[in-house]
């Protein structure tokens, strides 16, 4: 469908576009074949680069999206460059305009078809029987993410096996056998996936006598570990040798290519803002405190904790008399140390603007988790478990925590424990692309009267 998308608009282009456009393209009145031919050799080398992966079944639309939309930009890539090398042509105006149209029908095409394969998996059609074996909590856990969590995904769990004393299942699901009878019960049944969470040390028989059976019969066979204790991590299986071994931690923007696209983004964006929005806010900000009488400086400068642990000065717009809590203590609602004017700087997040200047120095990301005052840093460390994982990021203007409700004053330590928990996530799931979803979340959060929290 793609491609047919892709063939269909320079078609149409070939026809409705003066000729004049690209004549050494044409043949007669209609597009040549060769130019048919590259588009297709472009378009297959892009999925060649970045595939179709139609058997993923965990995969969120929005990364869907992503991939029609680098998949296409790949293609034209490769085309104008074929064109060129090839034809010794350069249709640039054809190429923008067709560019422009096919982009929009993918990304459409794709979420359409993203729908309607929802839609019949939630009808129970193209559905993946599956099989559990072991009935401890972990085995429990899969099954709540397999029925709701990963509903759409389309999977149907048949049963359990394991013992039957003292186990509590769902009452939507039920325990099949033990695990003996699992493998007469194989012999006339054919599960797509078997999720197995049996200690392999304990039961090494069995579990070889599983691998043996998936592999005769074409099963894809999960090994399911029970990790409950350790931090929500991603976890990866490495070796020395042929020893095996797990490692806790691999966040996805330590990589230096990740580094650096992160810092190539930040400097980018805070630059352009730098140079041209910021002067006239400054100005704006000066005058409101000049009109309404709010003496002292323009700038707040505190110490913050930063990547690593590092300590930092964070930059804002000053929203509050000069006082001597302002390390300490967290600005609640009707804070009776909040400007007039102030009051709205807070309330429209114009006051955390400057730390765009921290984003390009350094100190700080766009993204990423917020940065605590250093006395609450000290305080909530040594009161919640994993606190300081937060820091193996560079803070940031907004985050993950705070387009999800973890925003203002932290009335409660359950209430922190959430934004770490956030930001831990965010830490061990970052992308570019949960990037650009957090900054767009958080303009829509920040549309007046949107966010309660702001204050």
């Amino acid at each position: 469908m793609d491609l047919g998308i892709h063939i269909f608009v320079l078609t149409c282009l070939a026809r409705l576009m003066p000729s004049s456009y690209f004549p050494e393209l044409l043949k007669g009145n209609n597009m040549s074949l060769s130019v048919y031919a590259l588009l297709t050799i472009a378009y297959t080398m892009s999925i060649g680069v970045f595939g179709l992966r139609l058997h993923e079944r965990r995969v969120k639309l929005l990364l869907v999206l992503w991939r029609a939309i680098v998949q296409t930009v790949t293609t034209y890539l490769m085309f104008t460059v074929l064109i060129t090398l090839v034809l010794k042509a350069s249709p640039r105006t054809m190429i923008v305009i067709q560019f422009g149209v096919s982009l929009p029908l993918i990304v459409v095409f794709h979420y359409c078809a993203n729908m309607i394969v929802r839609r019949i998996r939630r009808l129970r059609h193209n559905i993946r029987n599956v099989v559990i074996i072991g009935t401890d909590d972990v085995s429990i856990d899969l099954y709540g993410e397999l029925i709701q969590g990963q509903a759409f995904r389309g999977y149907q769990v048949m049963g359990f096996f394991g013992p039957k004393e003292g186990v509590e299942i769902p009452e939507s699901s039920k325990i099949i056998g033990d695990i003996t009878s699992f493998f007469e019960w194989i012999k006339w049944n054919r599960p797509d996936e078997i999720y197995c969470s049996l200690p392999p040390a304990e039961y090494e028989e069995d579990v070889n006598h599983i691998i043996h059976i998936c592999n005769e019969r074409f099963i894809e066979l999960f090994f399911v570990p029970n990790f409950k204790g350790y931090p929500k991590r991603h976890m990866l299986v490495r070796s020395i040798g042929d020893v095996k071994y797990i490692k806790l931690r691999e966040e996805p923007m330590n990589s230096p290519t990740a580094k650096l696209t992160k810092r190539m983004v930040d400097v980018c964006v805070s630059g352009l803002f730098l140079c041209t929005l910021y002067p006239f806010i400054v100005l704006f900000v000066w005058l409101g405190n000049l009109i309404t009488s709010n003496k002292g400086p323009l700038y707040f400068r505190q110490a913050r904790t930063g990547y690593n642990g590092k300590s930092f000065y964070i930059y804002k717009f000053r929203s509050m008399k000069e006082n001597k809590e302002a390390d300490k203590l967290q600005a609640t609602k009707d804070d009776p140390r909040k400007t007039p004017f102030g009051d709205f700087l807070r309330r429209s997040s114009i006051d955390e603007l400057p730390q765009f200047i921290n984003v390009f120095i350094g100190n700080m990301s766009i993204i990423g988790p917020r940065p605590h005052m250093e006395y609450h840093t000290d305080m909530y460390s040594a009161l919640i478990s994993n606190y300081m994982v937060r820091h193996l990021a560079k803070p940031g203007i907004t985050g993950w925590a705070q387009i999800n409700g973890c925003r203002g004053e932290t009335k409660t330590l359950e209430e922190m424990a959430d934004r770490v928990e956030h930001d831990i996530w965010y830490i061990e799931n970052w992308s570019l692309l949960l990037d650009v979803e957090i900054f767009f979340k958080t303009i829509w959060q920040v549309m007046p009267g949107r966010d309660k929290q702001a204050y």
